[in-house]
């Protein structure tokens, strides 16, 4: 009768630690694969910020359609806004001073970051020239850029100049 009892017991508490085993695994799995996630949208973040940051610099008066279009396209929320209802002033401006603008350099850093959002601080070098400075200046841009995944695209929701 104990015999019997003492294997009871011992499939009892097996199947007990199997039970904390698998669900020990099943947590410590989970925030792996979690971390994995947030890790790889961090690093999505970073490259996307740098370059609409480099799209932002870059303008050429001879195809600002294609260069403004390509920061619109990156643009949502709060940025979409104030970028469209400035865009007609902004492309006069940059054609009548036949403004050319192209990224030589690029600095992008995470400052924070998770699964759908992001701030990434970026600096560009990017020569400049126009009707003031025919022969071109280098101006330096350091740009804070808060990013939102829609659908499947990083896309910037603020931007503002930093010192």
């Amino acid at each position: 009768m104990s015999h019997i009892f003492a294997s009871r017991v011992l499939w009892v508490l097996t199947a007990l630690v199997l039970v904390a085993t698998v669900a020990l695994a099943g947590t410590r799995g989970r925030e792996w694969w979690d971390a994995r996630a947030i890790e790889h949208a961090q690093t999505d973040a970073l490259a996307a910020g740098r370059q609409h940051a480099v799209n932002f610099a870059t303008i050429d008066y001879r195809k600002v359609d294609e260069d403004t279009g390509r920061v619109k396209a990156g643009a949502t929320g709060e940025f979409l806004a104030s970028y469209t209802s400035q865009l007609e002033g902004l492309k006069k401006v940059i054609v009548d001073n036949r403004s050319v603008s192209r990224v030589e350099r690029s600095e992008a850093a995470l400052v924070t970051g998770d699964r759908d959002s992001a701030t990434v601080i970026v600096g560009v070098i990017a020569p400049t020239s126009n009707t003031v400075v025919p022969s071109g200046e280098k101006k330096t841009y350091r740009t804070k850029l808060g990013l939102r995944l829609v659908g499947e695209q990083w896309k910037v929701e603020r931007l503002e100049f930093v010192g």
